[in-house]
């Protein structure tokens, strides 16, 4: 599981999938639809990477 909180301090976007890659696929929406960056460089997506995205152990289920 990965877990994206968006770095922006006026922005309290936070949400998960079960692949960095679904994740990803995400980010690039968050980040279009909220911050208008429609083609984000190397570097952005290096840093998003890098200090907003980590992997979380996923949830117990019971039952």
């Amino acid at each position: 599981m990965y877990e994206f909180r968006c770095a922006v301090p006026y922005c309290k976007t936070h949400f998960t999938a079960p692949t960095e890659d679904e994740l990803m696929g995400e980010v690039a929406k968050h980040v279009l639809v909220k911050h208008r960056i429609a083609n984000p460089s190397k570097s952005l997506v290096q840093f998003l990477k890098d200090n907003t995205i980590r992997e979380v152990p996923p949830t117990a289920k019971t039952g």
